[in-house]
């Protein structure tokens, strides 16, 4: 599973649907986090809040992208998901996507999640 953040607009690729907008490039972060913390993170209820608050498209097998006002409502659940999160693998995870969403917000570009 992958997480990357653009750090300007030419790592962007945006296509007429937004949630088929990638990010490549050298300008560019990414995180890679393997199966078991990624199932760490579904019983974490990480996904259906997700669904729920961001109107995310992702699942297993999928890919999402989320402009910087999205990341900005993604930034504000992160921080206060953080705030209660006690497990050390879930919580690594939950600090690199709100360091990544504060740069997307910052260079207005996004976040993209590969899972």
């Amino acid at each position: 599973m992958w997480l990357r953040v653009a750090l300007n607009k030419d790592s962007v690729h945006y296509n007429k649907s937004i949630s088929y907008s990638y990010i490549d490039g050298p300008n560019i972060e990414e995180y890679y986090f393997d199966q078991t913390v990624a199932e760490a993170l579904e019983k974490d209820g990480f996904l259906t809040e997700m669904w729920d608050k961001l109107d995310a498209l992702f699942d297993w097998g999928d890919c999402d992208f989320f402009m910087p006002d999205k990341c900005m409502v993604f930034k504000t659940w992160l921080e206060t998901r953080l705030k209660k999160e006690d497990n050390p693998a879930v919580r690594a995870v939950y600090e690199v996507m709100l360091d990544y969403a504060e740069k997307a917000i910052r260079y207005d570009t996004g976040i993209s999640f590969d899972f």
